[in-house]
Order: C-alpha cells, then structure tokens, then sequence
C-alpha cells in the first residue's frame, strides 16, 4: 500500500471512530495505488515508489549488483530485494545478478528471454581467475552452520530445500567430517539464496574451500512470461584439498559444494524451453599423496560430479539430483593407510516456484518446490 493511501487510511478511521462517515472515495484512491505499484502473489511481494513508465531492454551482457542503490529501484515493500521495474522487460543477452540481495525483475506488460539471452545468478567456482563468484541474494546470513569437519575430514554440502552431504571422514578414515546444517522446512515463505558449503579441514591450512550458494532471481509480470534461454542459480562446486605453498603434501579435507538457490515466477501465463537450474555444486576431493580436485559447477539436469582422481583422498560427493528437496552425496572417506583426507559432500537442492498453470517444459532441476 502507497504512503499516501496508508495517510488516508489512517485519517478516515480516526474521522469515522469520532462519529464521521468514511468517505467512499478514500477506499477507491487506496485500492487504486496498491493495484498499479504493488505487485507479486506469491513469494516476492513488492510496492514500488513510482508506477514503472518505460521499457527495459538487455542487449547486450549485463552484470547487475543488488547492493547498488543506483542501480536497483525504490521500494515502500521489498526493501531487502534489488528490484528493477519496466513496463516490459526483454533480455536478449547474459544477464548476470551479484551482490548480497536476491534480484526482483518486475514488469506490468511481459518478460521475455530470448535464445541468445540469459539470466544466471548462480554461484561459479572460479570466474576465469581463480576467484569464486557468488551469486544475488546467495549465502544468506539465516543458513545454519552444522558441524564443522575435523581431523582431514570433508566440509558437508550446503543446505537448502534439500540438505547437504556430510562430508568424508579424513584420517584413517574414522571421524571427522562435517555435518550439514538443516534444511528449510516447506512450504517456503520467503525468497532466499542456498547456504554454503563448509570449508574442509587441514592443520596445515591448506584445506579446500566450500563453494557458495545459489543466488535468487523472482520475475514478474502483469500478462506473461515467455523464457527461451536458461536461467542458472546453482551452487558453486567446493575447492579439493590442496598442498602448501612449498609443494609439501599434507593431508587436507576438500569444500562441502554449495547448496542451489531459487528461481520463482509469477504471471497469468509461464512458458519456458530451456534450462532452469536451481542444482547443489559437488564436494571437492581431498588431498592426500597429491592435491585433490574440484567439485564440478552444475551445467545440466544430471548431477554435478564430486572432484575425484586422487588415490589416497576421499572423493567429492555428488550435488544435488533432479528431484525435489533432494539431498547432496556424502563425500569419500579418506584411504585407511593414514594418508587421505575426507571428501566434501555436496551440495543440496535449492528451488524453483511457479503457478500451477505454468509450462515450464522438461529441461528443469529440482522440480517445482512447494
């Protein structure tokens, strides 16, 4: 509801509690503002400040922080989304979304990503120079932390709709790997990013790193939503165990994969032929007579595959299956000769949210998620 419409409100229950009638108009004036800047009916609820007036068009590849107050629109409800309003809203090129805030696109007309157009919110093991990359609204300060590995043992997978694998046991394969915090309970009531894999385990600080959580993208529109290109909030893959920076080997448990995050949309007609993936990123594999590998990054509907190739290290454990709320696999225990760290496990499902009307074809992981 508009500032100005609360301003009323509030006046014509005072005037009628003293024995005024309440003016018919003031109802009308009320519903009137809420229905043209306040939108969303399911998880993303927003009132803008203004009525959106022009069209938006990504033509070209766009990367969109959501702690950017320039770039994100003034709210009156939504506040801790990054909201960008249109009239229509056309995306015919990579959209990228980063940032602390999950990202709201909004348009009163029609969503529409092309063939060459893309939106990802994911998080990405390494962006090209060996940094991770977390995506929108990823990681949220609510994820529980679970139990962190011990003793070389592998970081657990990050938790969402579905929880994450716990991670190997690392010395002589007995105790020590991680345990996921829990999962969301559903049905969900809010929008919100996947949880973090853990760090995996080492003395000697060489560990592998947890991978991030999926980001959160949420579109709506007043007539439709037509999605031709893909749309990614997966977990990040977890780093394998490493060795010093003297090229000595120590045993190092790997990164639990991140858990995935959420797509959602809301719009009389939802159409979709490609790829929305909300998956976990797999665990990396530990270190033992060598470094360990990474777990993969999510590219598909079939299963991010845990780091692996290292004889004594415990492997990653798979991310998360094509199933709703499933679960990350629990990474390999470490080789019993006392050389081997646990694997992490990988990374639980996130979300995808949609009306029942929906058509959103067979090319999606998880399922719809109540």
């Amino acid at each position: 509801m508009g500032t100005f419409a609360w301003a009323l409100l509030c006046s014509a229950v005072w005037l009628e509690g003293c024995g005024f009638p309440r003016p018919a108009d003031v109802a009308d004036l009320d519903a009137a503002i809420d229905a043209t800047t306040c939108f969303g009916t399911d998880l993303a609820k927003v009132c803008l400040a203004s009525v959106p007036s022009q069209p938006l068009a990504v033509n070209a590849q766009t990367t969109i922080d959501t702690s950017d107050p320039a770039t994100c629109g003034a709210t009156t409800v939504g506040a801790k989304y990054c909201v960008i309003g249109a009239t229509t809203i056309s995306i015919s090129a990579k959209l990228r979304g980063i940032g602390p805030r999950p990202l709201v696109l909004i348009a009163t007309d029609s969503i529409t990503v092309t063939l060459d157009g893309s939106i990802d919110v994911g998080s990405h093991r390494f962006t090209g120079i060996g940094i991770p990359q977390t995506g929108a609204g990823a990681d949220p300060p609510t994820c529980a932390a679970g139990t962190p590995p011990s003793n070389a043992g592998g970081g657990a997978g990050g938790s969402f709709a579905g929880a994450g694998g716990n991670g190997g046991n690392g010395v002589n394969a007995g105790t020590g790997g991680g345990r996921p915090g829990a999962a969301v309970a559903l049905p969900l009531t809010e929008l919100r990013g996947g949880c973090p894999g853990q760090d995996g385990h080492s003395a000697s600080g060489n560990q592998g790193v947890g991978g991030h959580g999926g980001g959160a993208i949420f579109l709506i529109a007043g007539t439709k939503i037509e999605i031709k290109g893909p749309i990614n909030a997966t977990g990040g893959g977890g780093g394998g165990g490493g060795e010093d920076s003297g090229g000595n080997q120590y045993i190092a448990g790997g990164g639990g994969g991140g858990a995935g995050g959420m797509i959602g949309f809301d719009a009389p007609a939802v159409i979709c032929n490609n790829l929305l993936l909300a998956s976990g990123g797999a665990g990396g594999e530990a270190s033992g007579a060598g470094a360990g590998q990474p777990g993969a990054d999510p590219t598909s509907t079939g299963v991010a595959v845990g780091g692996h190739g290292n004889a004594n290290g415990g492997d990653g454990g798979a991310g998360s299956s094509a199933s709703i709320a499933a679960s990350g696999s629990t990474g390999g225990d470490g080789y019993t000769g006392g050389i081997g760290g646990g694997g992490g496990g990988g990374g639980g499902a996130g979300v995808i949210r949609a009306p029942a009307s929906a058509m959103l074809g067979p090319y999606l992981s998880p399922p719809v998620t109540p």
